[in-house]
């Protein structure tokens, strides 16, 4: 099981280097007609799915249910910032640039935040 909570572990550091970068870049090309790059998009959706998959089955299989913040504050705040995430990336698609890439900045932002508010430092 520690292998399980190693890679949860160390694939945050993974997850929030894609959600800066994509802060940063979302900033950086704010007022122009470019959005974020598809790829960077997709590889943290994917990251943030499996940080998400191996949550739960931490949450599962380690039983902290009782526990406030791992039981109960941790996992909802990820919850809501991997659904948070997940709609907002969907719906801004639909948008024309330059506003599909400042809406998807301040949902990214967002999330961010969210998860670094659930991250037991």
């Amino acid at each position: 099981m520690n292998v399980v909570v190693e890679t949860h572990s160390g694939l945050r550091w993974l997850l929030l280097v894609g959600l800066i970068a994509l802060v940063l870049i979302g900033l950086a090309r704010w007022k122009k007609e470019s959005g974020h790059p598809p790829y960077l998009v997709t590889v943290t959706s994917v990251l943030l799915d499996v940080q998400v998959l191996i949550g739960i089955i931490l949450l599962f299989a380690n039983g902290h249910w009782g526990e406030q913040f791992f039981g109960i504050v941790h996992p909802l705040l990820m919850l809501a910032a991997a659904g948070l995430f997940k709609i907002g990336k969907n719906r801004v698609q639909r948008d024309p640039q330059p506003a599909q890439g400042r809406k998807l900045t301040v949902v990214t932002v967002v999330t961010l935040g969210l998860i670094l508010g659930a991250i037991p430092w």
